[in-house]
């Protein structure tokens, strides 16, 4: 059986029904998903626009892009993902996360934002070539 492309929308539907769980692995696990999904959707994005990166740091390369660059939605979007990234961190890393419930709405809701910003978003953006200095 041949290998199809992996469906990053699947993550956020995952997301979705996990965060509805009480249990703390499950919204942990929620915020994770939610994590990257934004992040397979930003990498698919600058891929498509040469981007390259060196080892190690793939995520911090990632959102430089986003963040460094001259496009005030790209810089939206590196924005959100670092909210995104710096939860999904203390998720999937901190002993102790209080009130983690709490945490799962506005997650769900910066990666449906992120996702809605980055298809309107003009294709040829984030340009890799054009980060600020």
């Amino acid at each position: 059986m041949a290998a199809s492309t992996f469906d990053w929308s699947e993550y956020l539907k995952l997301a979705e029904e996990l965060g509805k769980r009480t249990d703390e692995a499950s919204l942990r696990s929620a915020i994770s998903r939610a994590y990257y999904y934004v992040f397979h959707l930003a990498l698919k994005r600058a891929q498509a626009n040469d981007f390259t990166f060196v080892t190690g740091g793939m995520h911090t390369q990632l959102w430089r892009v986003f963040k460094e660059s001259p496009e005030p939605d790209c810089r939206k979007l590196g924005e959100i993902a670092s909210r995104l990234k710096r939860q999904r961190e203390r998720a999937d890393y901190d002993s102790i996360f209080a009130r983690v419930d709490e945490e799962i709405p506005g997650m769900l809701a910066d990666a449906r934002d992120f996702s809605t910003l980055l298809v309107k978003l003009p294709a040829r953006h984030p340009n890799p070539k054009a980060m600020r200095q």
